[in-house]
């Protein structure tokens, strides 16, 4: 059953990403910005946390759980160290895009 949760949650985050994009003129990159401040806030409130308890890993791969994470981090570590808690997904999402960049070519 969590496996149903965490699948229609995440669904759901990503069609209202696509209403936004489709119906505005905001980018992809805007759209990423607004739904990571949002998990920020929502931390903030403390409901972010209730979420994952509710839908599991759904809630936990979205971007929002990146906001999340950075405003646990800023929380516990202070506004310096609040990279620590994202530190790892923000190398291996840099490492990851290299090798590709290595490995495919870009089409013009």
């Amino acid at each position: 059953m969590m496996l149903i949760k965490s699948f229609i949650f995440t669904g759901v985050i990503c069609v209202i990403a696509q209403i936004i994009k489709d119906n505005t003129k905001l980018t992809s990159g805007h759209i990423t910005s607004i739904f990571c401040s949002i998990g920020a806030f929502l931390g903030f409130l403390g409901v972010y946390d209730k979420l994952v308890k509710c839908f599991g890993g759904g809630a936990s791969v979205v971007i929002m759980s990146f906001g999340n994470a950075l405003y646990k981090g800023a929380v516990e570590n202070g506004i310096l160290m609040m990279l620590s808690n994202v530190s790892v997904g923000i190398v291996s999402a840099i490492l990851m895009g290299f090798l590709m960049t290595l490995i495919f070519k870009v089409k013009d």
